[in-house]
């Protein structure tokens, strides 16, 4: 019988004493012991059974019979091949490991004792088997040995061999516990000089000196260390008073080196970008790859103002949420510091406007449709005041916010996802509706960089089924951006000292940083895209002889150039760095410069709309009476400060930017830089006399008339090109596509109502719902190829499309490109575009050249 292999995590194999306990101590002891009488594992002897050597017997296994002598004896009854463990073995080898019991037998039973005779038969036991224990054994010694045979003859490793009790339990009944398992080898063929026995004497420990900390390095650890010292030099001053004298020089010294600790360990982290934890270590570090790390950005929005009088408002009017109704009322006029310190929120004008009450509320004109509705995608609107109100002098450059009206007639109750804001790009048209009460009509142009995103309904049906307009425009408008202002506010410490360096700090937190870039953009859009990369902080600074006004860095500024650079940490605490006088004026010591700075900036000014609903007062100037304000428009743009990790991260890959073009991917991905292209390709040509690199661009389909994005890629490319390589800018080459479709109407349609819905679904237009058409100008660009799979699939989502016929092949049916031969596109798929092709089909009866899509209705009239 084969034992499984035995878990070294068993319980029953217990703890394994060889390596702990001295055996042969062990051994003499249970030998002079009679009471109790206690047996044990005397020698175990592993029988070789190799050619040539005594006892040798034909057949037996070699190095797989084990001898186990007890001390006492006889083997215990019903002790077998269950109640005998051989544990070990570290060669990893299933023929090997582990070492399983085959049979175990007392040698009496297999080759008789003095008084009795052999078994048989025995499970597993060979004639050869029982000649070898008979070789090996006496008959008066065999009833005090156990034979077991082994699976194999392991490996050169040590290997312990454990008696256990009934049922693999414990150990067998009158033996010794330490006695009852006993180490072996099975290499007993390859003789050793070296002695067996396991030495468990107890070496002496050497005395040692008491361990230093070489790393003690804060206070409490230096005055450890220092007071240990002091023990060892003067063991006769146990004195350990803080009033003692010599204790207060200890920890004095202990304060000093934790100090100069802390010196070390921050110098040797903040030289490193990737240890560095100040935010002005990191700052520099980023600036020396070439990477400008911001301080975060203010949010902007578009306030709308209301008054019944003209009135001016400066620039940095400040404009705040509404107050706390749980707050105790303010004893007085309330500032924008006020506000910021108590957790609200303050905006502040960025440009002087004239509030004009002309201005308050334009209705938008329906021209008697009760049920107009401005697409998205609409660069174009009308506007109606009757003849005796007072002209709102609208102009290019001026700025409206397209609004619906709510349920009570007001703008902030009207549906907030539909309103716009639009930036004039020409002076209005002057139109007369002699059918409407108002019928003076101005007609209102921007460009499509302000195209509706959403469609604006203008008019509903009313009771009487005349047109009822539902939405205005609001022309009082002027950008904000976030952040109160503080005036006038000494610095800490407030003066410049003489021969020293001048590094004073703002003594409130939360400096704002703005982006510089003019109010007055291209689009109303683009106004709420501030750019966190070019923010500055807002901060003026006057020391009674200059203004100092804050720059990214120093290293452009002459020696008289009176600017400072504002760092800022990461609990909000803003430092200046003035010049040296070389780069940069050096304050003149002995002055008290003042600060002017604003409060606020972050996500924290990404507030919803109708948000900001008072005007507060400036110092010296108080709100008009009869000016409200409010924030139809989400507030946005705004941006906290730049994570240090962040700054890690892409600090090492701005340094390989390359700030130059040399091939022509080179000159196409810095014309892709601009918002307005949608993808661009260049090519090198040979000019005739030189090389010039050909870009051809092509812009997005709101920005396609505009001159300013030639103008724009054109400047961009002038800088990067390489010396003596012209850089010219192309058109793309659109190709024209003819494709006609054959389509079986479904029941229950009629062929007018399916022929406009697939008129609209191929259009190159928006839809009404502002998604785009299919042939959009947007949908395709260079090297696009049109796969009839998609316009199958197109065709096939209109309701009432039964199925489509495709072909090119004399029907009727048509997909190829216009005015060509079929070239087998039907049967590869698609048609295909070449690197600075772009496939079109507009189908504008005006422009047949522009291609087009023409269905060919089957079924129902």
């Amino acid at each position: 019988m084969t034992t499984p292999y035995p878990d070294p995590n068993d319980a029953r194999t217990g703890v394994t004493l060889t390596t702990a306990v001295d055996v042969d101590a062990r051994r003499a002891l249970v030998e002079g012991t009679s009471t109790p009488a206690l047996d044990g594992i005397d020698a175990i002897e592993v029988l070789a059974n190799a050619p040539g050597t005594p006892g040798f017997v034909a057949g037996a296994p070699r190095q797989r019979t084990l001898l186990v002598r007890l001390l006492r004896g006889p083997v215990p009854a019903g002790l077998g091949a269950d109640e005998v463990l051989v544990l070990g073995g570290v060669r990893p080898d299933p023929l090997v490991k582990p070492v399983r019991v085959e049979w175990a037998y007392p040698a009496d039973a297999l080759a008789g004792g003095e008084s009795s005779a052999p078994v048989d038969p025995l499970p597993g036991v060979t004639p050869a088997d029982r000649r070898l224990v008979e070789r090996t054994t006496g008959a008066g010694e065999r009833a005090g040995v156990l034979v077991i045979r082994t699976s194999s003859s392991g490996d050169w490793s040590t290997y312990v061999l454990k008696l256990l009790g009934p049922g693999g339990v414990g150990v067998p009944d009158g033996f010794d516990e330490p006695l009852a398992q006993a180490a072996f080898t099975f290499t007993v063929d390859c003789p050793s000089d070296l002695d067996c026995r396991i030495d468990l004497a107890c070496p002496p420990v050497e005395a040692t000196s008491p361990v230093l900390d070489y790393l003690a390095r804060d206070y409490d650890a230096l005055r450890t260390r220092l007071l240990d010292r002091v023990a060892t030099l003067v063991p006769d001053w146990t004195d350990r008073n803080p009033a003692d004298p010599g204790v207060m020089l200890v920890e004095l010294f202990a304060a000093m080196g934790d100090r100069l600790a802390a010196w070390q360990d921050g110098v040797a982290a903040e030289a490193y970008l990737g240890t560095a934890r100040r935010r002005t270590s990191v700052r520099r570090h980023a600036r020396l790859l070439d990477y400008r790390m911001h301080d975060g950005c203010s949010a902007r929005t578009w306030l709308v103002l209301t008054s019944a009088a003209d009135v001016v408002l400066p620039a940095g009017t400040p404009a705040a949420d509404a107050p706390d109704p749980s707050s105790p009322p303010a004893t007085g006029p309330v500032t924008a510091v006020d506000v910021v310190e108590s957790g609200g929120v303050v905006f502040e004008t960025c440009a002087t406007v004239r509030v004009r009450p002309a201005r308050n509320q334009l209705w938008l004109h329906s021209w008697g449709d009760p049920e107009h509705c401005l697409p998205a995608g609409a660069t174009s609107a009308f506007v109606a005041r009757e003849p005796g109100d007072a002209d709102p002098e609208l102009r290019a450059g001026d700025v409206l916010v397209l609004a619906p009206l709510g349920p009570d007639g007001s703008v902030l109750t009207g549906d907030p996802t539909r309103r716009h804001a639009v930036r004039l790009d020409r002076d209005p048209v002057v139109h007369t509706d002699p059918l409407s009460e108002r019928s003076v009509v101005l007609e209102l142009h921007w460009s499509g960089a302000d195209a509706l995103p959403v469609p604006l309904p203008v008019a509903e049906r009313a009771e009487d089924g005349s047109a009822r307009v539902v939405a205005v425009a609001l022309a009082n408008v002027v950008l904000a951006d976030h952040g109160g202002t503080v005036a006038g506010e000494r610095l800490d410490p407030p003066q410049v000292p003489v021969g020293a360096t001048y590094r004073p700090r703002l003594r409130r937190i939360g400096l704002a940083w703005a982006d510089p870039s003019p109010v007055v953009l291209a689009s109303a859009a683009g106004a709420l895209v501030p750019d966190p990369r070019t923010a500055v902080a807002e901060l003026e600074l006057d020391d009674d002889s200059r203004t100092w006004l804050p720059r990214p860095d120093l290293l452009a500024s002459g020696r008289l150039a009176a600017d400072v650079v504002v760092e800022t940490e990461s609990d909000g605490a803003s430092r200046l760095r003035f010049g040296d006088g070389v780069s940069g004026r050096r304050p003149v010591a002995g002055t008290t410069p003042t600060a002017t700075y604003r409060l606020g900036g972050g996500t924290a000014g990404n507030v919803g709309p109708g948000t900001l609903a008072r005007l507060l007062s400036r110092p010296g100037a108080t709100v008009p009476d009869g000016l409200t304000v409010t924030n139809p428009l989400p507030a946005v743009g705004g941006v906290d400060a730049e994570p240090i990790a962040e700054v890690r991260e892409l600090a090492p890959h701005a340094f390989r930017t390359q700030l130059r073009a040399v091939t022509s991917d080179d000159y196409a991905a810095v014309a892709m830089r601009d918002p307005a292209v949608q993808r661009a390709v260049a090519r090198r040509r040979w000019s005739g006399s030189w090389y010039a690199q050909e870009v051809t661009v092509d812009p997005r389909a709101d920005r396609a008339g505009d001159p300013a994005v030639p103008a724009a890629i054109s400047a961009v490319l002038e800088v990067r090109r390489m010396a003596g390589v012209d850089v010219e800018l192309a058109r793309p080459v659109y190709v024209p596509l003819e494709i006609v479709l054959g389509v079986c109407v479904a029941p229950g349609y009629q062929r007018a109502d399916i022929a406009a819905a697939l008129a609209r679904a191929f259009s190159a237009g928006r839809l009404p719902d502002g998604r785009r058409g299919f042939f959009h100008p947007d949908n395709f660009t260079f090297g696009q190829s049109l796969f009839l799979s998609d316009v199958v699939a197109t065709a096939m989502a209109v309701p009432g499309v039964a199925w489509v016929d495709v072909g090119d092949d004399g029907t009727g049916l048509r997909f190829r490109r216009l005015g060509r031969a079929p070239a087998g596109e039907v049967a590869r798929g698609r048609i295909d575009a070449a690197a600075r092709e772009v496939l079109r089909a507009d189908t504008d009866p005006s422009n047949p050249e522009n291609g087009r899509f023409t269905p060919l209705l089957r079924g129902r009239a």
